[in-house]
């Protein structure tokens, strides 16, 4: 009787455990992401090829989240690059300026039903909260002095690029150049966060490796998408040099989490946690 009683208060303390509701909540979130998917592909698709657009911006939404689940449970911040969350805040404030107001740049899949804008407000939200957490109720644990790229210094290049090249499917200066100027921020806005985790360098946290992993296959999606579709980004006569950087800038985002990525896929196929060379 001794032994069970032994035995079941084990089992209490493992479910209990923190990392068991870590796996708990992140299993909750999986599941809550891909039934919403479902809901949406058989309420809100068209079945078109557009749906991949939309697929990835729910992927960064879930990226996000998982961020902030990991937050709130461990009541830290530890790895986390406020940069990153700073240069995600530009790009949705200028995305959305574009998105919500003009159909030009949306999927196909996503007109009329604001499916694509909504998981762009909700990752918007979801940084905002990040971004309260590194510089106020946890800011104790924030490691600036890893956080050091100053990334801030591309922005006024990104600018620049955007007002000399960008699309004309919005038939607005303001909001093309916006959108542009959303997507090639979109382009740096990861490189932060993998400098401050190469930095500090050795195992990584799950739910961080989860953030990262979800917003490099966003940005697959991204690529798969305007891979065939860039050519209607500018489409008058000439070299559509705005579409052709379009799908370079996508590229650079995903080329440069390669190294991550295979770090990230051998500790999944391994089962192991994952591990990063610390950067010389």
């Amino acid at each position: 009787m001794m032994t069970m009683t032994r035995s079941s208060g084990n089992n209490l303390q493992t479910l209990c455990s923190p990392k068991h509701r870590e796996s708990a909540s992140t299993a909750a979130a999986y599941f809550t992401f891909i039934f919403c998917a479902v809901v949406v592909f058989q309420q809100f698709s068209h079945g078109d090829y557009s749906a991949v657009l939309t697929l990835g911006a729910g992927v960064q939404t879930l990226g996000f989240f998982l961020l902030l689940l990991k937050t709130k449970q461990h009541k830290s911040v530890a790895g986390l690059s406020s940069k990153t969350l700073e240069m995600y805040v530009l790009v949705f404030i200028f995305r959305l300026a574009s998105t919500l107001f003009f159909d030009g740049y949306l999927p196909l899949d996503s007109s009329g039903d604001f499916v694509y804008q909504i998981a762009d407000i909700a990752s918007f939200m979801l940084v905002l909260q990040l971004l309260y957490c590194v510089h106020k109720t946890h800011r104790h644990t924030y490691l600036v002095e890893h956080d050091t790229l100053e990334i801030w210094r591309a922005v006024p290049a990104c600018g620049i690029l955007a007002l000399a090249f960008h699309g004309n499917l919005n038939n607005s200066l303001f909001f093309d150049v916006s959108w542009t100027f959303s997507t090639y921020v979109d382009t740096i806005a990861m490189f932060p966060q993998l400098w401050m985790l190469t930095k500090i360098g050795g195992e990584v946290d799950g739910m961080t490796s989860h953030f990262v992993a979800s917003l490099v296959i966003s940005r697959m999606c991204a690529f798969a998408f305007w891979f065939y579709g860039y050519e209607e980004i500018a489409p008058e006569e000439g070299v559509n040099m705005a579409g052709w950087l379009l799908i370079t800038a996508i590229a650079v985002q995903v080329l440069a989490s390669a190294d991550f990525m295979f770090y990230y896929a051998r500790a999944a196929v391994q089962g192991s946690k994952m591990v990063l060379p610390v950067a010389v």
